[in-house]
């Protein structure tokens, strides 16, 4: 019998402990909120891993987490104007030399004052590679004033550094961020893998204080699971894809729906090869003629689309920037739909009977890409072209439409990877060339003219003449050549609980030191 007590006894205590290492291994909300209860804390549901994980510099987490925790040089204000941040001001030596004032009496959050020394080694680090590309040298002038010397007269730099760049003490491991450390308005507390991230207001900040003094950044993947625990009241801010739920999340008092200024522009892109296209290797490619690609934007009837699976979060576009983008032509306007003309156009240019072709989308995970190209499928059945959709995660999409460039035709959604004119007009519309010229011309599009603006525009460092030139460019692409279509762009959407005051960015930034709760 003693043999058997001490057997349970035992068991007893193996359970126990077992019980505890299960429950020191599992977060739950309450130990989230544990040292937060006396403080103004929000809790942001993502849906992206990416945007929580602290050890990177990646497109996804700077645009939510570490926007917070660091400063660049300059910053974007919510109108796409560039402002002061670590550098107080600016000036040009001449065409190739950018002189920076640096701020004074800025503090690391690991206590390290910040100079000039933080700056360079920033800019040589590896986490941007492609700066070398177009800077030659960086020089030290004194502990608060550098040059950027550029290898050509650069004038979208102030951009590129608001958009990209980012300052962290010269004592970090240069390959390996092992601790995020910047001088922004939140320090790093916590990453919890695959769970949260927990950042909170950095007392020696030099800027205006935030009024909310911990962030917790929690990953959701599961969007129905984000908007239970908003409504539930333990989370504050969520992300959302639109879906079937906007009508009843419309409805929902105890929430909010917040709008972001429209970006994310939406559009059809052509193969425009007469020889050796993709689809038509023979010669024979339909939307190599302008009367086809003009077919195409006649046929196509945007409202079902907007009003469809985007129930109407979304605005008419007319070309590849939106309004607030330096570059932006507001003579450029779309074509007008109709069917009949669209007919008229396809027997003109020879295809009395259309055509088949195939159109790639995005589709797994993007139920809304899906419904629209269904939707455009059938409205170009109407006038004879006849659409086989390849359905394509965007893995599959990316490999075979923009790195081996093999398609006759896609539809894809895309934010500005720069707020200048000048980069999306080098990445779509310029032949492909080195670095990142063409990258994402697809179709292989081609005018000479629109290359000499495009290099023209790349060094003009006056910036009324070279939005100009930017303006004439995308005037010739999308009214004279029609290279692509232009559908809409995208209102993006982010649900909050009816206690909190959020200001929404053009930039798509998720800024802590906006927001208050009420």
């Amino acid at each position: 019998m003693d043999i058997k007590i001490n057997q349970i006894k035992n068991l007893l205590i193996i359970l126990i402990l077992f019980i505890i290492i299960i429950s020191v291994g599992c977060i739950t909300d309450s130990d989230i909120k544990d040292d937060t209860e006396n403080k103004k804390t929000i809790i942001y549901g993502s849906m992206d891993l990416d945007s929580i994980y602290p050890y990177s510099i990646k497109l996804n987490n700077r645009y939510v987490l570490l926007c917070n925790i660091y400063n660049g040089l300059v910053e974007f204000n919510e109108f796409f104007q560039i402002n002061p941040s670590l550098a107080t001001n600016w000036i040009n030596l001449d065409d190739y030399t950018w002189r920076f004032f640096l701020r004074e009496n800025v503090k690391f959050h690991n206590g390290q004052a910040f100079n000039s020394d933080d700056v360079k080694y920033s800019l040589n680090s590896s986490f941007y590679p492609t700066y070398q590309s177009f800077i030659k040298d960086i020089k030290i002038i004194d502990d608060y004033t550098i040059d950027i010397i550029t290898n050509e007269p650069y004038p979208g730099l102030l951009q590129r550094l608001a958009h990209t760049f980012i300052v962290f003490p010269s004592k970090q491991p240069n390959e390996n961020i092992e601790l995020p450390i910047g001088a922004g308005p939140y320090k790093f507390v916590e990453y919890i893998e695959n769970n949260y991230t927990k950042i909170e207001l950095f007392e020696n900040y030099w800027g205006e204080k935030p009024k909310i003094d911990v962030v917790i950044f929690k990953f959701i993947e599961d969007q129905e699971k984000r908007i239970d625990e908003l409504i539930s009241g333990k989370i504050n801010i969520a992300d959302y894809n639109i879906d079937e739920n906007i009508d009843i999340l419309i409805n929902e008092s105890k929430i909010n729906i917040e709008k972001y200024p429209p970006l994310s522009n939406y559009i059809i892109g052509f193969d425009v090869r007469e020889n050796n296209s993709y689809g038509f290797p023979d010669g024979n490619n339909p939307t190599a003629d302008v009367r086809v690609r003009r077919a195409f934007y006649h046929a196509i009837d945007i409202e079902p689309l907007i009003n469809g699976p985007f129930r109407g979060y979304a605005k008419p576009a007319s070309q590849l920037l939106t309004q607030y983008i330096f570059g932006y032509n507001p003579e450029i306007k779309r074509l007008p739909y109709n069917q009949t003309l669209a007919k008229e156009l396809l027997n003109e240019s020879g295809y009395i009977n259309g055509f088949e072709i195939e159109m790639d989308c995005i589709t797994l995970g993007y139920e809304y890409n899906k419904i629209n190209c269904e939707q455009i499928k059938e409205q170009l059945s109407k006038v004879g072209i006849e659409i086989k959709i390849n359905y394509l995660s965007a893995e599959e999409f990316n490999k075979k439409v923009i790195y081996e460039k093999n398609t006759s035709l896609w539809l894809v959604g895309w934010s500005p990877a720069s707020f200048d004119g000048g980069f999306i007009y080098d990445l779509f519309i310029r032949t492909i060339g080195e670095n990142i010229i063409g990258y994402y011309n697809s179709g292989h599009y081609s005018n000479s003219k629109v290359d000499e603006l495009g290099i023209q525009a790349s060094t003009e460092m006056n910036p009324t003449f070279r939005s100009k030139v930017l303006q004439e460019g995308f005037k010739i692409a999308l009214e004279e050549d029609v290279f692509s279509i232009p559908l809409f762009s995208q209102e993006l959407l982010i649900l909050t609980t009816n206690d909190i005051i959020l200001s929404l960015r053009a930039d798509s930034r998720f800024l802590a030191s906006g927001i208050e709760i009420l």
